[in-house]
């Protein structure tokens, strides 16, 4: 399933505001995974 750039930055600034990965995930609705995956592919994009 594809999500669009809000949703995914909405997923990543709950966790930059504390929140845990497995708690940002349930209430996204998507896998811890994805998170760190979202993550990983948004610090790249800065370099």
């Amino acid at each position: 399933m594809a999500y669009s750039t809000d949703f995914k930055q909405r997923a990543l600034d709950s966790i930059k505001e504390g929140n845990s990965h497995v708690e940002a995930a349930k209430f996204f609705g998507v896998g811890v995974r994805t998170l760190f995956t979202w993550e990983k592919k948004d610090v790249n994009k800065d370099t």
